[in-house]
């Protein structure tokens, strides 16, 4: 049997900030333009809500959110860490590491106090029969949170 490897779901956009503070806001203040309430781990019905979202600021750190109970649900681990210029991590979202994605985030300046910044999320045959639906709702996702949630906290160029 043999695989069938989808297209990375690709996202760019200009911001009006530098590559580096691009970066930062990225990594440092997830919790401010994640939209938390509607794309997290945690279940309102069952009582569950996100407060945090970290991102540990180092090869091999973690990535994960932590619920009002204090408990911390496992996003997955920074594969790349180059302040200003790219971000990289293992992205599980609560699956075994066998079927988790990638999404690697570049940051490249464009002129004084601007920037471009370039999000990749790949390895969609990891997760077998679901790889083409959730392609799909990812990149309509990844519309959402980078394009809109992202893109508008940090500043749209």
């Amino acid at each position: 049997m043999s695989v069938v490897e989808l297209a990375p779901v690709v996202k760019q956009l200009q911001l009006r900030r530098s590559a580096e503070d691009a970066f930062r806001i990225f990594t440092e203040e997830m919790s401010a333009w994640w939209p938390i309430a509607s794309h997290s781990l945690a279940r309102d019905v069952a009582g569950e809500k996100t407060v945090k979202v970290t991102v540990e600021p180092h090869v091999g750190g973690r990535v994960f959110e932590t619920l009002n109970t204090g408990e911390e649900r496992n996003w997955g681990e920074v594969l790349a860490w180059e302040p200003g210029t790219r971000f990289a991590m293992l992205w599980q979202m609560g699956r075994p590491r066998e079927q988790a994605g990638e999404v690697d985030v570049h940051f490249e300046t464009l002129d004084h106090g601007s920037c471009r910044v370039t999000l990749t999320h790949s390895h969609w045959e990891r997760l077998g029969a679901l790889a083409a639906e959730k392609r799909d709702q990812y990149a309509n996702g990844w519309e959402f949170v980078f394009g809109e949630c992202f893109a508008n906290y940090a500043g749209r160029r």
